[in-house]
């Protein structure tokens, strides 16, 4: 499993924290299974000790579980993308979520929340849709009187067990995201807005 996201704190709009505690508590040490989680440090690096501590509440017996803080050119973002089978993106709220199209382009299925942007390319074809509550965000001003997700972590569990479990679900789903993803290229998005300005005049 593979993330990519800002991860500043625990209550973190692009939903890092839940990926991570749904994958400790569904997994263990005695299973092939690894999560890699490449942290965005434009938006800063926590602890990763104490969030770790935090999130899984001191237990034992943990899967295997990396990260990755370091800044990579966005040539290289594909050798990253490539290390992983499944792009896990429990977001709490996107305005397009570009790392899960860019997961899409190299081939990864994706398990999302069916809320935000990434609901615009992202169906039952090529990943998995989580359900999810809305909640008030009252941990930053800014956001004052917006609600966000907080996807539901037993169906983030169920889905990545199915994921480890169904191989052939994720082949297929994989070539369906790649396919998908050559529709959203820059240039084609070009295209589509170039269109949209010539039929105003």
């Amino acid at each position: 499993f593979l993330c990519n996201k800002g991860f500043r704190n625990l209550e973190d709009r692009g939903g890092i924290q839940y990926a991570i505690k749904a994958f400790l508590e569904e997994f263990n040490q005695n299973e092939e299974v690894e999560m890699i989680v490449k942290i965005n440090p434009a938006y800063g690096v926590p602890d990763i000790q104490k969030m770790l501590m935090l999130i899984t509440d001191k237990r034992t017996n943990l899967p295997k579980l990396s990260f990755d803080a370091n800044m990579h050119d966005y040539k290289d973002m594909v050798k990253i993308y490539n290390k992983g089978n499944v792009f896990v993106s429990p977001t709490r709220a996107e305005a397009y979520n570009l790392p899960c199209i860019e997961a899409c382009a190299c081939g990864l299925p994706v398990i999302t929340t069916n809320y935000g942007g990434q609901t615009d390319y992202i169906n039952d074809k090529n990943g998995w849709l989580i359900d999810y509550n809305l909640t008030e965000v009252k941990h930053e001003i800014q956001y004052e009187g917006i609600s966000w997700a907080i996807p539901d972590l037993n169906k983030l569990r169920q889905t990545m067990r199915f994921c480890y479990e169904n191989p052939e679900s994720i082949e297929m789903k994989g070539k369906e995201a790649r396919e998908n993803s050559l529709s959203y290229s820059w240039s084609e998005t070009a295209k589509k807005i170039k269109g949209l300005i010539n039929g105003m005049d």
